[in-house]
């Protein structure tokens, strides 16, 4: 009697662990599964092809890439790193990796978006109680980019798109690039939900030192400092103060002046993009700038007491024209040998920086400026 009362105790054990067992498989195969630790956008340019975290400066004109760089490995474990890349720099040292683009199970993928990070205004005026909420930055979807842990390219500017494309660019590139990533792990036959998420560093850190930033200076010419190139794809703002101290505006909300944003190439204005172009320094003294005389300007012409201007004789690349706050930079002559509203200029006016002609740039059919030269 005790061995048949035991017979449906058996049974049903035998069933339970029949029923488990494949659970009880999945899950020590789900917990023996590497993880997502860790995200990093890494980037390298052609004179320095190690990839690394933080803010790099680029060379006028040279290619940049950027690529994600995943920390992963089983639960409580240091993990190791997997990036598409030959040598790869984390925290100032360079680690031992593994060189894919693939997530390391065959029946899962990893999957990238990625992001520009950007002003959530292209520019207007800024006084001490709008430049926290003008000067602040989010993260713009840049498809162009790809799905890859090893981006197809930077991304364009995306902060202007509901109002189409921008005047003139700088050359090959040249601006403020920040960089934001999502990466997800998937099934690939079930990839509409994703089993990990990992974001790189968010818009919180871009004033630090290791948010991954691109600073890429332009080609404008000798007479041009190539950081101004810099500023490109940054907003443009005229700081306004009741004081009358311009610099003072943005102290209360980032307690840094706003040339010293401008340093951090978080914002532009005309007066610093003009100051930049001629000395690299976001201001520069008045005793620093020669006189040169006052200017008549129409969209026909470029008078000083009703003579034209000769480039080289009477204007250089470098001069500066000024309008109370409106500065311009000349860059140089379109052919004829004559300042005329023709002429190419670099200017920052309530908006991004833009490289464009005089002409372009003037608000009214007429006005009057001031001619100086930064003296070196």
């Amino acid at each position: 009697m005790a061995s048949e009362s035991k017979l449906p105790i058996a049974i049903f054990t035998a069933l339970v662990v029949l029923i488990a067992t494949p659970f009880l498989v999945d899950y020590f195969r789900e917990i023996r599964r590497p993880v997502l630790m860790e995200a990093r956008v890494v980037t390298a340019t052609a004179s320095d092809p190690i990839f690394r975290q933080g803010q790099r400066h680029s060379q006028a004109g040279e290619a940049v890439e950027a690529a994600v760089a995943l920390r992963f490995g089983r639960r409580g474990k240091a993990g190791r790193w997997l990036a598409p890349v030959e040598r790869l720099v984390i925290e100032g040292n360079e680690v031992e990796h593994e060189k894919t683009g693939s997530w390391p199970e065959t029946d899962r993928a990893v999957r990238v978006f990625w992001f520009s990070v950007e002003s959530t205004n292209l520019g207007g005026s800024l006084n001490a109680e709008n430049a926290r909420d003008r000067l602040s930055y989010r993260t713009f979807l840049a498809p162009e980019m790809g799905r890859s842990l090893r981006a197809q390219s930077l991304p364009e500017t995306h902060n202007d798109d509901h109002i189409g494309q921008q005047s003139e660019t700088a050359p090959d590139g040249a601006g403020t690039v920040r960089l934001y990533a999502r990466v997800e792990i998937v099934e690939p036959d079930s990839d509409l939900r994703p089993l990990q998420v990992m974001t790189t560093s968010g818009t919180e850190a871009i004033m630090e030192a290791d948010f991954p930033t691109v600073f890429r200076p332009g080609d404008f010419g000798e007479a041009i400092d190539p950081s101004v190139g810099e500023l490109f794809g940054l907003p443009g703002f005229e700081p306004r103060s009741d004081s009358g101290i311009w610099n003072e505006v943005t102290l209360p909300a980032f307690q840094m002046s706003f040339t010293d944003l401008v340093s951090k190439r978080i914002v532009a204005s005309s007066r610093t993009l003009a100051a930049i172009a001629v000395s690299g320094a976001p201001d520069i003294e008045a005793d620093m700038l020669t006189a040169l005389g006052t200017l008549s300007m129409t969209p026909e012409s470029v008078l000083r007491r009703g003579r034209v201007l000769r480039w080289e004789s009477d204007v250089r690349p470098g001069d500066l024209l000024v309008d109370r706050d409106h500065w311009w930079v000349l860059l140089g002559d379109e052919g004829n040998g004559e300042l005329d509203p023709a002429d190419t200029v670099l200017h920052c006016w309530g908006r991004p920086p833009e490289r464009t002609t005089l002409f372009a740039s003037l608000e009214t059919d007429q006005a009057t400026v001031e001619h100086f030269r930064y003296e070196r």
